[in-house]
């Protein structure tokens, strides 16, 4: 398949994706307090780490989630909040239910939990592939960069890749499309760059650069 038309097909996928992902959802309280402002799949502005109310949060999102206990956004929102509360028992299950479901921000955002083994969680780099496999073909910009990142230096050695060289240089180009910081532009640039010199080395019949 040509390259531009993998770029459509992965424009028409995440796009719905996104459809499927808001369906029907009505704004809660618990989405006023503690939806994430980089969750593509919110319903409102969203609330940095620093201003969320955990107290209130916690109350809200255990109202919403138990009006609505299958909804993958409010099942991540009340394990968001429970984690920045250092309720960490708590907040697995919803953030494993949400990832579970497809919510693609809740499994960038359980990967990175898993991959930094943050708050006591265990560590497994073969959880975190899965995680941002699925988050990153969901069109989770985060995803899609931080997957290829640990790719290319070995983090996910021993696991069963799901995506291929092709696919994430397919996933780094649309990204590039993006709204990026210098830091994201420059993160970005260097991994296409990285993958290019891999893929190129491969096709010659060459050793794979370090």
């Amino acid at each position: 398949m040509q390259r531009h038309a993998i770029h459509e097909l992965l424009g028409i996928v995440l796009a719905l994706g996104s459809m499927a992902a808001h369906g029907t959802d009505v704004l809660t309280r618990c989405d006023e307090l503690a939806s994430h402002p980089l969750d593509p799949d919110r319903v409102t502005t969203g609330v940095s780490s620093s201003e969320v109310r955990v107290v209130e949060s916690i109350a809200a999102c255990r109202d919403a989630v138990a009006a609505d206990p299958d909804n993958a956004r409010l099942n991540y929102q009340l394990g968001r909040v429970y984690f920045y509360d250092g309720q960490t028992d708590a907040a697995m299950p919803h953030l494993e239910q949400s990832a579970a479901t497809g919510h693609r921000q809740a499994q960038f955002v359980l990967g990175y939990v898993i991959d930094e083994g943050m708050q006591g969680v265990e560590q497994d780099a073969c959880r975190v592939e899965d995680l941002w496999a699925r988050s990153a073909r969901a069109g989770r910009l985060a995803a899609m960069v931080s997957y290829p990142h640990h790719v290319l230096r070995g983090r996910f050695a021993g696991c069963q890749l799901q995506l291929d060289d092709a696919e994430m240089l397919n996933m780094l180009e649309a990204a590039t499309a993006r709204k990026l910081d210098y830091y994201q532009r420059v993160l970005v640039g260097d991994l296409i760059e990285d993958l290019g010199a891999r893929i190129a080395a491969r096709d010659n019949g060459r050793t794979t650069p370090p």
